[in-house]
């Protein structure tokens, strides 16, 4: 049959109207699966990434607290062993300090900067300046290490405070250095060394 002849034929199936109404059922219909199907799935992509999520923060949280305990326990650790009666153990916890912290904790500064004020033992002390000498723009350590030098009466730990105040170009340091310069009792290797800090931080 001749495409002219079937549409003379079945001319009442292609009124507006039909065609209005199989266009719309076949639009729905394709509507339905285009809107529907997606949101499904969005929402088990939804719940998926939830969930995914989830069990990320679960993690990240879990390995901080375990990262956490064990900086805690190094830190009580650390704390401990320079409270010790014991310079040696004294002595290994500044070494620690040195090795491990490359960032400023203000607990263990603070047992640090205790030690150069009221530690007996001259090597610890020593080894505790070193070890302060890691935070350079620390304004507490800065003026603790004014501080000691203006007490200090041990020449080797004289010698490294008015060294370590030289590192520092510490201008709040001059007092002390003329009083040390021009204190009697103060041995001759002590006053050349604070002599030639007076001329490094002047420069």
């Amino acid at each position: 049959m001749k495409l002219k002849d079937y549409i003379q034929e079945h001319k009442n199936d292609f009124t507006n109207e039909t065609m209005s109404k199989n266009a719309d059922v076949s639009f729905e219909k394709l509507l339905k699966q285009e809107l529907h199907q997606p949101k499904k799935q969005k929402v088990i992509s939804i719940k998926f990434i939830s969930i995914a999520a989830s069990v990320v923060i679960v993690f990240s949280v879990g390995f901080w607290y375990l990262n956490q305990e064990k900086i805690d326990i190094a830190q009580q650790q650390l704390m401990a062993s320079l409270d010790a009666e014991s310079a040696g153990e004294r002595l290994e916890g500044v070494y620690a300090f040195n090795d491990e912290y490359k960032k400023e904790d203000r607990r263990i500064i603070n047992r640090l900067i205790e030690i150069i004020h009221k530690d007996e033992n001259a090597n610890v002390k020593i080894a505790t300046i070193d070890a302060l000498l890691q935070f350079p723009s620390n304004e507490k350590i800065r003026t603790n290490l004014i501080q000691a030098l203006e007490k200090e009466n041990k020449p080797l730990v004289q010698i490294k405070l008015i060294k370590a105040l030289s590192i520092l170009r510490e201008n709040r340091a001059n007092k002390p250095l003329e009083r040390i310069i021009n204190d009697e009792k103060t041995y001759p290797i002590v006053k050349n060394n604070a002599t030639l800090a007076m001329v490094e931080i002047k420069k």
